[in-house]
């Protein structure tokens, strides 16, 4: 039974990322401190480990920086020390991650993070045509996280759209 609930709670999380309509994958809001947009939850895979990596965008406007929140799964409670965000040509590290919780989950610690890059460095990463690798670095070490090269491309056509919207709204 436990196994076909789990089963069902990660083909929940993955739902976000066959989103067919761009329009459901992010919300704008304007705010008392610019034009916020929030870019839904999409899961990276591990490609050293067994747990994936849910993370989040959001972009306001007027610090013109993103903040990415993800939710690191490990066996050992630890503190995330910093994330880089790799493509095939860059990679761009926050080195001061914001701790948001951690907690017990069963056999496993659940982390959720927040840090912080640029908007040119994370629309670079997040609109090429191949997927990039989030690096997640930890006092019980390095692990790295991937999209499928089939399900980025679905996901980065709309990843596309949703940074022209942004670009446009900051005109």
């Amino acid at each position: 039974m436990k196994k076909i609930f789990f089963a069902i709670f990660l083909l929940c999380l993955h739902i976000p990322s066959f989103a067919k309509k761009t329009e459901d994958m992010y919300i704008m809001r304007h705010t008392s401190k610019g034009q916020l947009f929030f870019i839904s939850e999409n899961i990276f895979h591990s490609t050293n480990r067994t747990f994936n990596l849910p993370f989040d965008i959001t972009y306001l406007n007027s610090s013109d920086s993103v903040s990415i929140k993800m939710t690191v799964y490990n066996d050992q409670l630890t503190r995330v020390d910093s994330v880089a965000l790799v493509t095939t040509d860059d990679r761009y590290v926050c080195p001061n991650v914001h701790s948001i919780y951690n907690e017990k989950e069963k056999k496993f610690w659940t982390h959720r993070c927040d840090c912080a890059f640029s908007y040119k460095a994370t629309k670079k990463c997040f609109i090429q045509s191949t997927s990039p690798q989030i690096v997640i670095y930890t006092a019980t070490g390095t692990h790295t996280y991937a999209m499928p090269q089939q399900q980025w491309q679905k996901l980065s056509f709309h990843l596309r759209e949703i940074f022209m919207l942004i670009d446009a709204s900051k005109r």
